[in-house]
């Protein structure tokens, strides 16, 4: 049976090993979308009508028909030929017998309204002028609403001056021998309508029938017959002669002539009406008949040879033999071909997944940074399916470049290689293995990679955008130098190419969603973290002017030993500039920012001074979260200490308590240790400034002394147990902390002859400066 101590073993490494196999299928279900949204990317039908373009060198070896197949006309030549159909085939019409009896049913109509509308003119007018005005005013509605609703529209000045004239008519005002001048405007209307009746209306524009001729249906006698388009009127046509006829009758009086044209628009009726739907039938009967095919290709004849230019008719022929194959082979031809490009997909993307799990195995164990390539990955993908299927975009439209530049950013510029080819690969897959494709791409996405190695600041976006244009530009004028034929694109595909370095713009404001949605601390944001004008960094040099002049000289000191041993000097340089905003709460507690002769720890207990001293590692973590600082620059707040002790106010416990073993648990730090070479240096870094300031005559020796002292003390208290920190780096670091030293204190080597000098620091200075200054 198991002990207890036994069951909680097993049941944490089964806890373990479950949480593992979560790990590794969210990693597999990252990796099978990958390959899904890859398999969407291909197309599926018609693969030469776009991955094979006018003007390329064909790069297979040489084709020939296996079988007898027939050439489709391509799209644009269907297209003309159902174009020409609908100019060929002409349009029908009803006959409207009965049109100039409805004609004259709308002129009587019209008349109809008319009276009434100008008879309550004269009514409102008469009971006005006899004082009777709410009869008037009766009148007056009536009239308005009367030529609201009347079948003919005219503007206000056009009833006012036929109303007038009715009313002087009324009144007998008007010559006797004339008749109201709207009888005479409808009756010019009514005559120039008879005269179009008689030729023939259609109902529609005439410009809108393409034929020469149009089909005349009559229900009554159930016959067709043949009306030449140049024998009738359209309606735009009608309206237009009326205008011109009123013209000449009224010698150009704008007002007349509008109105006898909304008078003729109001009555006339067509003489033949468009029948839509017969006139779609035909055309579709038309078309059905036009045969997508118009020559043959024999079995064995050579379709086209290896390195053979791509022209129209190659291509043609191309494309009509994959549309044979496919009629013929059916299912089984399109799961070869699937199986083919899921073969190629996962050989690809195992490519660079190997490269991620053999060499950079921290990547391939952060699921979040996993899912980061991903998606960075599915953008272009995305964007390579759409390219794939509008040839008129290409695919050298489609910024691979982000990618290279955002992990280059983001990772380092190995994993941006990796996956610039990678995508390059299946980039040059999608289009049948373009080789010009996948080499330009890498080649632009190296130049853009190389850009981007040591970026220093956001500008460096546009310098990448002109050398990835240049990484094209070369590549595509070799290929138009070498083969010639390919020239007649080369203008074209530089376009694509130039709109392509401008979409790299959106690396930037790309990498700001990144670096928030993932909590990814790019070189980016460090650098401007360490700009020291910064409002925490400002507000730190005011509130706590000492802690702000040491921490200054730790990311110095930090800096170094950093570059010196291979690991992230600016992360640790920007952790060194934040490490102490903690101080800023109580900075008098702390010796750097205290005036001599002023020691708030004189009047407190040994364990309160710890906990202030303890307390700023809390607060400045509390402080960063809220300026927004990253979490790769938090951890050196609590990790700048690690679980040391504060070893003044311990010893200072001891002597008050008079016990040697006196527990040390609260005099502490809270930790955690340091985890990584850049949060170590800076703990060592922290400890030998502050230290060095207490040696009142620093010498070479003593300060070597002094960093020698401290690095042990840190080794044997356990606090860089959890770095990977070697013994050939503790060396590296301990000498150039000895140099900033020397350089920063001025001093000089000793020479034979020389007072020797003390091999041992102040050890009681050096624990009250460590002690007071919280390092």
């Amino acid at each position: 049976m198991r002990t207890p101590v036994q069951h909680l073993a097993w049941g944490r490494e089964a806890e373990a090993r479950s949480e593992r196999r979560r790990e590794w299928m969210i990693k597999a279900a990252i990796w099978l979308s990958l390959i899904f949204l890859t398999m969407i990317a291909f197309p599926r039908k018609e693969v030469y009508q776009f991955t094979v373009q006018v003007g390329e060198v064909w790069q297979h070896n040489d084709l020939e028909a296996p079988f007898d197949f027939a050439l489709y006309k391509d799209a644009a030549q269907l297209a003309n030929e159902r174009r020409q159909v609908m100019l060929q085939t002409p349009p029908y019409f009803r006959e409207v017998p009965d049109a100039l009896a409805r004609m004259q049913m709308n002129r009587d109509s019209v008349r109809h309204q008319l009276e009434r509308i100008f008879t309550a003119y004269v009514r409102y007018h008469r009971n006005m002028a006899q004082g009777r005005l709410e009869i008037a005013q009766a009148d007056s509605l009536r009239y308005l609403e009367l030529r609201r609703n009347a079948r003919v529209k005219l503007t206000p000045e056009q009833w006012r001056l036929l109303s007038e004239d009715y009313l002087a008519h009324a009144l007998g005002n008007a010559p006797s021998r004339r008749s109201p001048l709207y009888a005479q405007l409808l009756q010019e209307a009514w005559a120039f309508g008879v005269q179009v009746l008689q030729l023939g209306l259609i109902d529609v524009p005439r410009d809108s029938v393409l034929t020469e001729e149009l089909i005349v249906r009559s229900e009554a006698e159930r016959s067709e017959r043949i009306v030449p388009v140049s024998r009738v009127f359209g309606l735009d046509e009608a309206y237009a002669a009326a205008r011109e006829h009123f013209a000449r009758q009224f010698e150009g009086r704008a007002e007349l002539i509008n109105t006898a044209v909304a008078f003729f628009r109001a009555i006339l009726v067509p003489s033949y009406v468009y029948l839509r739907a017969e006139t779609l039938h035909a055309w579709q009967e038309r078309q059905a008949r036009i045969s997508p095919t118009y020559g043959l290709v024999k079995a064995g004849e050579v379709i086209v040879q290896r390195g053979q230019v791509i022209t129209e008719d190659i291509k043609r022929k191309l494309t009509s033999l994959e549309r044979a194959q496919q009629e013929r082979g059916g299912a089984v031809l399109l799961w070869k071909r699937v199986l083919g490009q899921l073969l190629l997909t996962l050989a690809t993307y195992l490519f660079f997944f190997l490269y991620l799990f053999l060499l950079r195995r921290p990547i391939f164990d952060n699921n979040a940074q996993v899912l980061l390539i991903a998606l960075i990955f599915a953008a272009i993908l995305g964007l390579y399916a759409i390219a794939v299927r509008l040839p008129t975009l290409a695919m050298y439209a489609v910024p691979v470049a982000i990618a290279s530049v955002l992990l280059t950013v983001i990772f380092d510029s190995r994993v941006a290689l990796f996956g610039t080819i990678t995508l390059a690969f299946i980039g040059g897959h999608l289009l049948s293995y373009n080789f010009e494709f996948v080499f330009a791409t890498v080649f632009a996405g190296t130049l853009g990679i190389f850009s981007v190695r040591d970026i220093k600041n956001r500008g460096q976006f546009f310098l990448s955008a002109g050398m990835v244009f240049l990484g094209y530009l070369v590549v595509l004028g070799a290929s138009a130098l070498w083969h010639p034929a390919a020239s007649g694109r080369f203008l074209s595909d530089l376009l694509l190419v130039g709109l392509n370095a401008i979409l790299l713009l959106l690396a930037y404001p790309l990498l700001w969603v990144f670096e928030r949605a993932f909590d990814i601390t790019t070189d980016l944001t460090l650098l401007e973290l360490s700009d020291t004008n910064r409002p925490l960094l400002k507000e730190l040099s005011l509130r706590a002017p000492g802690t702000f002049n040491h921490s200054l000289q730790v990311a110095n000191l930090a800096e170094a030993a950093a570059a010196a041993i291979g690991a992230n000097a600016l992360l640790v340089r920007v952790g060194a500039l934040y490490h102490d905003i903690g101080k800023m709460v109580k900075p008098e507690y702390f010796v750097e920012n205290q005036r001599p002769g002023m020691n708030p720890h004189a009047n407190l207990k040994p364990r309160m001074s710890a906990l202030i001293i303890a307390s700023h590692v809390k607060e400045g973590l509390e402080i960063g979260r809220q300026y927004g600082l990253p979490r790769r620059v938090l951890d050196f707040i609590p990790m700048h200490h690690g679980t040391s002790r504060i070893e003044y106010f311990y010893r200072k416990a001891i002597e008050q308590t008079g016990d040697p073993n006196l527990p040390d648990t609260e005099f502490r730090y809270p930790g955690p240790k340091p985890n990584s070479k850049e949060t170590a240096i800076l703990m060592l870094a922290d400890s030998v400034e502050a230290a060095s300031r207490t040696i009142e005559e620093p010498t070479h020796k003593r300060l070597e002394a002094l960093i020698e002292q401290i690095v042990q003390a840190r080794i044997e208290d356990g606090q860089l147990d959890d770095t990977d920190l070697t013994f050939q780096d503790l060396r590296q670091i301990k000498q150039t902390f000895l140099q900033m030293l020397l350089a920063i204190y001025h001093i000089r080597i000793k020479y034979p002859g020389d007072e020797a000098e003390s091999l041992e620091p102040d050890a009681e200075a050096l624990r009250t400066s460590s002690a007071s200054r919280g390092a």
